[in-house]
């Protein structure tokens, strides 16, 4: 799979732990930032459930997200914000269309 690559990750965490979720999330962010091939990301929170994360990166290629899912870091980190979860995480992983298709 040539060319970028984004992620949507879905979070549900456990109510009471948002300092420790704001906590790891930011060291997530200040490290995944310095990986080679990270485009940009944000994190968004869900307006009528505010215990849902949706999580979006964009990655230059899929070697590049490989290589972070690989890193020590990740899996640290991961370890620790899935304690925080409800249910497990979701990811899916996205192209954009090469095609002019519109969707609604």
């Amino acid at each position: 799979m040539a060319g970028r690559v984004r992620v949507l990750s879905e979070r549900f965490m456990v109510p009471g732990k948002e300092s420790l979720v704001k906590k790891l999330m930011l060291e997530v962010e200040q490290n995944v930032r310095k990986q080679a091939g990270f485009v940009k990301g944000e994190v968004l929170r869900d307006t009528s459930d505010p215990s849902m994360y949706v999580i979006l990166t964009e990655w230059e290629s899929m070697r590049h997200l490989k290589n972070w899912f690989e890193t020590d870091f990740y899996k640290t980190q991961s370890e620790k914000l899935n304690e925080t979860l409800q249910t497990p995480s979701s990811y899916r992983i996205l192209k954009k269309q090469r095609d002019d298709i519109f969707l609604l």
